[in-house]
């Protein structure tokens, strides 16, 4: 996968919004989770939402994932090239 010229000094940034995506999935699955508690919804359906939802943020993880691991890969080759062209 491509990866776009991404400036390393971002990417605090970058994991810092992943992180807050994956908190919000673990808000959705909780409040799931709270409205079957309530017995007012029926339990198969709001199984079957909680299911869909933490398939989706691992769908999602997947791919965010998929493009900062080539990041990684791209900036450590980079890096790594610097290191040891400057080792004695």
């Amino acid at each position: 996968m491509a990866v776009p010229d991404f400036n390393p000094a971002r990417k605090p940034h970058v994991y810092d919004l992943l992180g807050q995506v994956n908190a919000a999935f673990a808000r959705v699955t909780g409040k799931l989770s709270a409205l079957e508690q309530t017995g007012i919804f029926d339990r198969r359906t709001m199984i079957r939402l909680y299911r869909l939802s933490k398939e989706l943020q691992a769908d999602t993880n997947y791919h965010l994932l998929e493009t900062l691991q080539d990041l990684e890969e791209m900036h450590w080759a980079r890096y790594g090239r610097h290191n040891s062209q400057n080792q004695p």
